[in-house]
């Protein structure tokens, strides 16, 4: 008996902490408040189908297609010769004398063309092709960002929808484990301050997922805004990024790099500055003008040709301005494109480091730490219903479990990011190249 009354006051605690721990209402496991946005039914949406949403509808690249082919009318236009001049002039009237009014006039209906000299209009049609092919390649670097953006949302969709998975299994066996905990003490075997310990486990879980359901709905309106779409009125995201490729060799993707997107842009601008300078040569030489004209005598009623050939003398101005200009601007746009070749191979030699980092940490995690965790769960669960263990090491080993399923999806997830973005630097096509290994794997990782 005196026993018994020791334990009074332990129980009392447990009880009063039992108390304030439920003080706020808690949902049902399984069951959303109506708060949670939960994703609308309907086909699941694959990934080549969203980036195949993104091109059609992204209204950045639709921008993008305007200037491409207002750039095509302009190098239509710079194609185009000089239009002739058609020229009336009438000289000796409204005088005084012989020469009022009209009886003495001359009149003359000359028509005169501009002829350039030196080029220009194929320098001028070369450079509007130019311009062209820049708009074309900064058409390509906004698409392949598009593309990544689309395939980073579509990854954190995925992400989320698979953390919202596991954090659901694991608040149900944390229920489960309240669940024997609560036997245990209607049983006397356990101490009523361990249900409080398991169900604010329990609590936790519920309010992990909560945010990753938020976490979910806020990755599907972003990717719905990159696809175009006002609203995420698609179903959830089919896709498995527990795939992982082998990793590329990292030479092979150097070898690529001047091909990528952005570096083809700068030789581009390049080739564009070449072709400005090119021109400005070109205008050196001023244009010729020629006319022909009939000419036609009153008094006598004779007629007779009149021609001309004017053409202004290259003293002062032979354009050393602005040809001097464009070769700087031609300096630089080759300073410009050597510095992005390098800042380009810098980022994918890091990008390749941190998808080769998450490549085999998400391989141990995997492989080696995730079935160690589950086992240790497993084992602690069966020596606390034995009577072996305590709460406390139950509640540690899922722990471990939560903290090692949570690493894994994150490598999973940065390494198919790391990868996007390798496509993206190479500016891997379409979708149908998308998301995958941007070459073919030849080295170990």
């Amino acid at each position: 008996m005196p026993d018994v009354l020791r334990q009074v006051p332990g129980a009392i605690l447990g009880f009063l902490l039992l108390f304030l721990c439920l003080a706020a209402p808690a949902p049902v496991s399984g069951q959303p408040k109506d708060s949670e946005e939960v994703p609308i039914p309907g086909e699941p949406l694959r990934f080549q189908e969203a980036l195949a949403q993104a091109l059609q509808h992204n209204p950045e690249l639709a921008a993008y297609s305007e200037e491409i082919r207002a750039r095509e009318a302009e190098a239509l236009q710079a194609g185009l010769r000089p239009n002739p001049v058609l020229s009336l002039e009438a000289e000796n009237v409204f005088g005084s004398g012989d020469f009022s009014g009209t009886d003495a006039a001359e009149t003359t209906v000359s028509l005169s063309q501009a002829i350039e000299l030196g080029g220009k209009r194929s320098r001028r049609r070369e450079l509007a092709e130019a311009e062209t092919t820049l708009a074309q390649s900064e058409y390509a670097v906004a698409k392949a960002d598009i593309f990544a953006k689309t395939a980073d949302s579509f990854i954190a969709v995925l992400a989320a929808q698979e953390r919202l998975q596991l954090v659901d299994e694991l608040a149900t066996l944390a229920k489960q484990v309240l669940g024997t905990v609560e036997e245990r003490i209607a049983a006397g075997k356990a101490a009523a301050t361990e249900s409080v310990r398991a169900r604010i486990q329990w609590r936790e879980l519920e309010v992990a997922r909560e945010k990753v359901r938020r976490d979910l709905a806020a990755a599907r309106r972003t990717l719905a805004a990159h696809m175009g779409f006002e609203a995420a009125d698609f179903g959830t995201a089919a896709g498995d990024l527990s795939r992982v490729a082998d990793l590329p060799d990292l030479t092979d993707l150097e070898r690529l790099i001047a091909d990528g997107p952005s570096i083809s842009r700068r030789a581009a601008d390049t080739e564009r500055r070449h072709r400005v300078v090119a021109l400005e040569r070109a205008r050196r030489l001023p244009d010729l003008e020629v006319g022909l004209g009939v000419r036609n005598l009153r008094e006598s009623d004779d007629s007779a040709l009149v021609l001309g050939v004017s053409i202004p003398l290259p003293v002062f101005n032979r354009n050393q301005g602005a040809i001097a200009a464009a070769g700087s601007r031609l300096d630089q746009a080759r300073a410009d494109e050597r510095n992005a070749l390098l800042q380009t191979k810098a980022t994918l030699n890091a990008t390749w480091q941190e998808m080769a980092i998450a490549h085999e940490e998400a391989e141990v995690l995997g492989k080696e730490i995730l079935p160690a965790a589950r086992q240790a769960l497993e084992a602690s669960e069966y020596g606390y219903r034995a009577g072996k263990f305590g709460i406390l090491d139950v509640l540690d080993a899922q722990r471990t479990l939560v903290e090692a399923q949570g690493r894994h999806l994150d490598a999973l997830a940065t390494f198919h990011r790391a990868s996007n973005e390798l496509n993206r630097l190479l500016g891997r096509g379409g979708p149908e190249n998308w998301n995958s290994a941007p070459v073919p794997a030849s080295a170990k990782g």
